[in-house]
């Protein structure tokens, strides 16, 4: 029996930790091969269960950024309804984590995941030509950042979020929750210790300047002296965001020391992310003399790293539980046969294997630019590709660039 349960163990988590892998190594191709050939490569993979949502978060982010936005929609809206289920785990499935592998789990999302989701959302709808369901998504991200709120924590608080929340909330003409959207982006990122885009301190005077806030626009305008003074013109908006890059994988880190009697060999597996060294890439806006580059709003690279130190703790103790079962488990097969108990052994060495999975398709951070001009059209240089983007009078138009791709998506309103 012992044997039997060895063997099944072994061919399950081998498979659960090869389809892991094999995702890491289609996330670390995205630079090189692009997100179409990722993308077909994920759609051609059948996922664990307990992978089911980290597969749809990454299947429909690379359904976004191919243009495909209506699947990204169905796909990333499947998600967020498996992760708010996923969020009560089940006994059965905590008991065996606890008990024989962390991978055992349901992959139910980090903060940042349940809160991105819904940029991502809000994103496809718009290019979609839905700006309705993409305010429906600021909505429901501001009531997800509320209930992960803690205090004197900023765990799943996301400025890139408030920042789309002023924008579509601008596109619309409500310009008193567009403030409001803004301020909180701006108060995040000092928080953090983040320096504020030029574009959202050009956001924080317009809007005030617009509402007749005369207090909120004197202090801002005290705050950004070199910043001119708003015009109510009739001058086209384009605001720009830019992805750029990919976050890194997590990697296992596992050290195999003997017990205290030197009868077994234990095994520690814990997640853990490579030091950072990557540099960021930014966007080149031309117009006429003028030029912008795009500014960093959220570094994700360091928020999904943040994510997993707040875990720690709990992976900690549940991976010392975990260990102090496998040493029992051997330490009775041992009483009954030394064959059996070494064959347990080393199946409880097997199994130990650190959870890896996230959202490993992410940008490695979100920037973002503002131009008001009276000129028709721009040019927008990612990745050494220019693209020029037309500006009828008057528009208000949003773009998004991502430096995997030479596409460039544009939402336009006259």
């Amino acid at each position: 029996m012992y044997k039997i349960l060895c063997l099944l163990c072994i061919v399950v988590l081998s498979g659960c930790a090869g389809q892991q892998r094999a995702t890491n190594n289609l996330a670390n191709s995205l630079n090189n091969q692009g997100p179409e050939y990722v993308l077909k490569k994920l759609q051609a993979n059948k996922p664990d269960d307990r992978d089911i949502a980290q597969y749809h978060l990454n299947l429909g982010y690379l359904q976004l950024v191919n243009g495909d936005f209506k699947s990204a929609i169905d796909t990333l809206s499947l998600a967020k309804r498996e992760m708010a289920v996923l969020e009560a785990m089940s006994v059965s499935e905590t008991a065996a984590a606890g008990t024989v592998s962390e991978i055992y789990r349901s992959y139910s999302g980090y903060p940042t995941d349940r809160v991105m989701i819904h940029n991502m959302l809000a994103l496809s709808y718009l290019f979609n030509q839905d700006i309705d369901g993409a305010r429906v998504e600021m909505l429901q991200a501001d009531v997800s950042m509320k209930k992960l709120a803690k205090r004197k924590s900023v765990r799943g608080q996301l400025a890139s979020v408030h920042l789309l929340a002023g924008v579509i909330y601008e596109l619309l003409d409500e310009r008193s929750n567009s403030l409001i959207s803004y301020k909180h982006a701006s108060d995040l990122l000092k928080q953090r210790g983040i320096s504020q885009p030029l574009g959202l301190k050009q956001a924080l005077l317009r809007m005030s300047y617009k509402l007749g806030a005369d207090q909120q626009y004197a202090a801002y305008k005290k705050q950004f002296p070199g910043l001119a003074k708003p015009e109510m013109s009739s001058g086209s908006q384009l605001f720009t965001l830019y992805f750029d890059g990919v976050v890194s994988n997590k990697q296992e880190k596992a050290v195999m020391v003997p017990s205290h009697d030197a009868e077994q060999l234990i095994r520690i597996a814990m997640p853990a992310y490579p030091p950072m060294k990557k540099r960021s890439q930014r966007a080149i806006i031309t117009q006429g003399n003028q030029r912008l580059t795009t500014q960093m709003i959220e570094n994700l690279e360091s928020l999904v790293r943040d994510d997993l130190a707040d875990e720690y703790p709990s992976i900690l103790l549940l991976t010392t539980t975990r260990a102090l079962a496998k040493y029992e488990l051997v330490d009775k097969a041992n009483e009954k046969d030394s064959l059996v108990g070494l064959l347990v052994n080393i199946a409880t060495l097997v199994t130990e294997v650190a959870d890896l999975r996230s959202w490993n398709m992410l940008p490695a951070n979100i920037q973002f630019a503002y131009l008001e001009t009276t000129e028709n059209e721009v040019l927008i240089n990612s990745a050494d590709h220019m693209q020029k983007i037309e500006l009828p009078d008057g528009s208000q138009n949003l773009v998004l660039v991502n430096s995997l791709s030479e596409q460039i998506f544009h939402y336009q309103q006259d």
